[in-house]
């Protein structure tokens, strides 16, 4: 009878992910020195860190211990893991700790719930629940630089459905979280308890063998901004009875939506994603955090293949707005375009180029009769060239890529008072990559860029080459490497004088780096790195670092 129960419970425990006993972790020890000439120490001059941490899991059940200790501030940290609980048997999954997951795109969605999950999804079929606190309190104090006050929250979401998330489906979300009151206490608190209910509907269609999708969400949000104001007949407030039956409405609550619909074309050589999104304004969910409402956001996404896939032709189109009620002083309309060409013309050589518009205006409206402040528009033209070679050979490898850039940025002012404000800045950016690959594991890789501005009133000019090979040895247990590099930036500037200020700075920079595997447990790391700052021409400040550091780690 014995070695049956001890059967049946090996079978259980090969059905699921439980692990009888697994534990890891790792131990180093970092030792570095810093020296600079010109300017202040950025660091101390010599550290030593020592760091641990140690992570188990024993039957579903994880935790770990972290350790640190550095002479940089003398003092030793440690800190507990929070203990958590993650099993999963055929089609039922059961966590516990903290809870990150998301039910909706405007319900619960990045809150973290110290609490319980639970999903249910044979076949089909899926039931989701989760519950704890999603915040914790946080007291008034009068410490320096200390963060707002906060309640003690606690919340919780379910989610049931049918189908296949990645073909067709249904699902019905909701989510809700209060503010503990008593959990501060105080005057002036300068924050009000506050509660939310959302309800959310999504859902997905495949067409014609998945060549056709549509898809759409939508989530409506009871929000209370305070919990402390009067309760409201539920005849006041236009919500369906449903839920004022497990809400109560309070003079402070409101109502409001945000969702989003999409539609996708699939064929063989083009493709078509179509897309809006709308947030009301005043929408809040304590499940998502900061949300920015008042938007509306439709998008166009053609893509096309030709050439046997060679030739690859796609296009990002956004439009967005604000000021959905029109109430607001100004309304802001956003159109980003991006274009984007690939072409392979053969194994070795491809081309890719790039274009970017966005168009950013703020138009003044007009309130009672009167229009307040002005009219501004920002926009933006993106150029980019990009050719790339690669050639094998049987023993050397050889990669070229080019690119090139240009951008303008223009904002105007419709304003006559406002016309001095009026900006433009021109930017030109080249690039120049060379790396050889050797047979004997040695690689020397070269880069030059060059980029030049000109803004209202300002010249930049900046010039840089960098050269680094690497090498590794001993069945690539040990790895060398070393970079060098030289900048210069020229700084040319009208002054109020009518004249003008040219700064011109020279850096040099190079670093040494070298790992070894003593084992498959065991490594250790050197890092050299130096930099000179000096003045070339103008005002500036020249100064000298140089820093390394020694690292030995062990896994166990």
């Amino acid at each position: 009878m014995t070695q049956n129960l001890f059967a049946q419970e090996s079978s259980f425990l090969n059905e699921t992910n439980l692990n009888t006993m697994r534990a890891g972790g790792s131990i180093g020890v970092t030792a570095s020195a810093y020296s600079v000439d010109g300017i202040e120490n950025r660091r101390a001059p010599g550290m030593i860190q020592t760091n641990a941490n140690m992570n188990f899991t024993l039957f579903g059940f994880s935790s770990g211990l972290n350790l640190n200790y550095s002479t940089d501030d003398s003092e030793f940290r440690q800190n507990m893991n929070s203990l958590s609980f993650n099993a999963t048997w055929k089609w039922i999954n059961l966590q516990a700790g903290d809870i990150n997951t998301r039910f909706s795109s405007y319900g619960l969605s990045g809150a973290t719930i110290r609490g319980g999950y639970l999903r249910i999804d044979p076949g089909n079929f899926l039931l989701e629940m989760t519950g704890g606190r999603s915040k914790r309190a946080v007291r008034p104090s009068l410490e320096s630089g200390f963060r707002r006050p906060a309640f003690e929250q606690w919340g919780g979401a379910a989610k049931i459905g049918y189908g296949n998330t990645s073909r067709n489906y249904i699902h019905l979300s909701t989510f809700y979280a209060r503010d503990d009151k008593s959990s501060i206490q105080g005057t002036n608190l300068e924050v009000d308890p506050r509660e939310n209910l959302t309800i959310t509907p999504d859902f997905q269609i495949h067409l014609f063998d998945g060549r056709f999708t549509i898809g759409s969400e939508v989530t409506a949000s009871i929000f209370t901004q305070d919990l402390n104001s009067a309760a409201l007949p539920k005849d006041d407030i236009a919500v369906p009875a449903f839920f004022t039956n497990i809400y109560t409405p309070r003079a402070s609550s409101k109502v409001n939506y945000a969702g989003m619909a999409d539609a996708s074309l699939n064929l063989d050589m083009f493709n078509l994603g179509l897309g809006y999104e709308r947030i009301q304004p005043g929408f809040e969910s304590l499940g998502r955090g900061t949300v920015r409402d008042d938007q509306e956001r439709i998008k166009i996404n053609p893509a096309l293949r030709l050439m046997n896939n060679r030739l690859n032709i796609s296009s990002n189109l956004s439009l967005g707005r604000d000021n959905l009620l029109g109430n607001r002083v100004q309304t802001q309309q956003n159109t980003n375009i991006n274009n984007s060409v690939q072409m392979v013309f053969t194994e070795a050589f491809s081309l890719n180029t790039t274009y970017g518009l966005m168009i950013n205006s703020i138009k003044a409206e007009e309130i009672d009769g009167e229009v307040l402040g002005s009219n501004q528009t920002q926009t933006s033209h993106n150029v980019m060239v990009q050719p790339s070679l690669t050639l094998r050979g049987e023993e050397y490898t050889h990669n070229i890529s080019v690119s090139g850039g240009y951008m303008l940025i223009e904002s105007k002012f419709d304003d006559s008072n406002a016309g001095g404000m009026d900006y433009s800045s021109t930017s030109i950016t080249s690039m120049l990559n060379y790396a050889i690959t050797l047979p004997v594991g040695l690689t020397i890789n070269s880069a030059f860029n060059y980029m030049t501005n000109s803004s209202d009133g300002v010249e930049i000019d900046n010039m840089g080459f960098n050269l680094g090979t690497s090498y590794a040895l001993f069945n690539r247990k040990l790895n060398l490497s070393v970079n060098a590099g030289i900048n210069m930036n020229s700084n040319e500037r009208d002054d109020f004088n009518g004249g003008t200020v040219t700064t011109k700075l020279q850096q040099i920079t190079g670093s040494l780096n070298s790992s070894y595997n003593l084992t498959d447990k065991d490594s250790f790391n050197i890092t050299l790195r130096t930099r000179n700052n000096s003045v070339v021409e103008g005002a500036g400040q020249e100064f000298t670092e140089l820093e390394g550091s020694f690292r030995y780690q062990r896994r166990f």
